[in-house]
């Protein structure tokens, strides 16, 4: 894509709408095998070729390696997402930019960003437009957008670059309490993938 990164425009897509899932909802058994496939281990091994991302994606691998041994993983797994993003109190880590920004934007922020990008948020998803699912969802458009010929590639850069920033306006601290809370630590490993994937675009 750049200098900065050795992988591609499509690639960088294809992380983004992978992480939009794993953040949007729940593992079931069929995909939680998926993560244990030797197909992503392929996925991974690409993915470690970038100097960036290589020690997150290394974490993540051990974490879900111990899943293997872990009893009722599915089941465990989906009750350290509803602790972790679905609960109120202090010992969670909400997925939402308005949780993280004291009097700052609301999600009319997002909206206005997908407005510009030609999306909107599914009437599928329940969630807030400010949940962190959708901004790495756009992030993964614009990325796809970013190799078709027939769009202003400086327009799509330019959402990408606001994208980029509102996101790392809170993703850290989000991705703080991922890590302190997560006991297991999937999460934890997931969230700092994350935060190192968008710090890398954002080089770029």
């Amino acid at each position: 894509m750049t200098k900065h990164s050795s992988l591609t425009t499509e690639q960088m897509a294809c992380v983004y709408a992978w992480l939009a899932q794993l953040f949007s909802r729940e593992r079931d058994d069929e995909s939680l095998a998926l993560l244990q496939s030797s197909e992503m281990a392929d996925w991974f091994a690409v993915l470690k070729v970038e100097p960036l991302l290589e020690a997150q994606v290394l974490l993540l691998e051990e974490k879900i390696a111990v899943l293997k041994a872990r009893e009722d993983a599915t089941l465990e797994l989906a009750a350290d997402f509803c602790s972790l993003f679905l609960m109120s109190d202090k010992h969670a880590a909400l997925p939402y930019a308005s949780a993280h920004l004291e009097g700052g934007p609301n999600y009319g922020v997002i909206k206005q960003l997908l407005s510009d990008a030609g999306m909107q948020v599914s009437d599928a998803f329940s969630e807030s437009a400010d949940h962190v699912a959708i901004f790495i969802e756009l992030l993964s458009h614009l990325h796809f957008s970013l190799g078709e010929s027939e769009l202003n590639p400086q327009r799509v850069d330019a959402l990408r670059r606001e994208t980029l920033t509102g996101l790392l306006r809170w993703l850290p601290d989000f991705t703080a309490k991922c890590c302190r809370y997560d006991a297991f630590g999937f999460y934890g490993a997931l969230s700092q993938l994350l935060l190192a994937l968008v710090r890398l675009d954002n080089q770029s």
